[in-house]
């Protein structure tokens, strides 16, 4: 599968270039909005300390590491036309980069997912710090550990030897342990496909408590005040959605039932929009802040005035240097 795939990989419409530019211009916005949103989330002690963030903070420190990591080796990939330095180590390191960042993300929102019918409907299951510990905390945690270990050891320490291609994006992807059927399908109905659909699924069944809840006792105030916190779960719900499940079908398809040929251009264009999930996933997180439209509001006014303030100083300093050549004409 995984061969076959790669095979096609310059097939996709998308020339290099292109790529390339859509990916930077993604990487500059994206990260400007993880930084914005971390600093308002750990700055505020009561949004640091709300239950509901703590998932939301840990996903944009993920999503900021591999924006930081790995989308600068896909630029160089896609700008140099090959991986540089074509090294066997790099190639590993940007393999368990792009998987572990990747599955860890998508699992710990299927954890938020089923966290958000706690906080809403269950809060007495975290009255005390104990109970918080195992049913918040721990729950994290363990799903982090248990991500990073199991790519730990397929990826860098496969029972395999992996062919790397350096005229190929991520080396070729040679995931040589996806020829041990048991494993491939593991990885790709455990680690992916159920944290997808238990996204989907957990988000929809969450709004429709909320309103059935809201329906049967009147509660507005309190749909008020939880419609933050299902609208944000609803839209990263979205984001899996469309750019996760279409892919992650097609892969397992391939894996037990169909010839690797099988939805293989379907594959190439799903692999490269799935990027799209980390870039916009900052955006959706912006719901977590009281009066988001105030502060973005507020930074748009403050890069407008320092822009213009760099434009005047700019101005006056070409004056200046004109006046100072005695190139500026005589007023009439």
């Amino acid at each position: 599968m995984i061969q076959y795939k790669v095979l096609q990989e310059r097939d996709v419409l998308i020339p290099y270039p292109i790529r390339f530019w859509i990916f930077l211009i993604s990487l500059i916005t994206t990260l400007a909005c993880s930084i914005f949103v971390l600093y308002h989330l750990l700055i505020d002690r009561t949004l640091r300390n709300a239950l509901n963030n703590h998932a939301i903070i840990v996903l944009l420190f993920n999503n900021l590491m591999y924006q930081l990591i790995d989308i600068p080796l896909s630029l160089s990939f896609y700008h140099l036309g090959n991986v540089w330095p074509a090294s066997p180590i790099l190639c590993l390191f940007w393999m368990f980069i792009d998987e572990t960042f990747l599955s860890l993300s998508l699992i710990l929102v299927a954890g938020a997912s089923i966290q958000r019918h706690i906080l809403i409907f269950h809060k007495r299951w975290l009255s005390t710090d104990k109970k918080r510990f195992f049913i918040h905390y721990l729950p994290i945690v363990i799903l982090s550990f248990y991500i990073i270990v199991f790519h730990f050891i397929t990826i860098l320490f496969p029972p395999c030897q992996n062919i790397f291609n350096y005229q190929l994006s991520v080396c070729g992807y040679p995931l040589c342990y996806y020829d041990i059927r048991l494993v491939l399908i593991w990885d790709i109905a455990i680690n992916k496909i159920l944290p997808t659909l238990t996204i989907v699924v957990f988000s929809i069944a969450l709004l429709v408590r909320v309103l059935l809840q809201r329906r049967r006792m009147h509660q507005y105030v309190q749909w008020r005040k939880h419609r933050k916190m299902t609208i944000q779960l609803l839209a990263i719900a979205m984001l899996y959605f469309f750019l996760y499940i279409p892919l992650m079908i097609i892969e397992l398809i391939q894996s037990c039932c169909m010839p690797a040929e099988v939805g293989v251009n379907i594959e190439v264009y799903g692999e490269f929009f799935s990027y799209y999930v980390m870039f916009l996933f900052p955006f959706v997180s912006v719901f977590s802040l009281p009066n988001y439209k105030g502060k973005v509001k507020g930074v748009l006014l403050f890069c407008h005035r320092q822009i213009r303030s760099i434009i005047y100083v700019l101005f006056f300093l070409k004056c200046f240097d004109a006046q100072k050549r005695n190139t500026i004409a005589p007023l009439p």
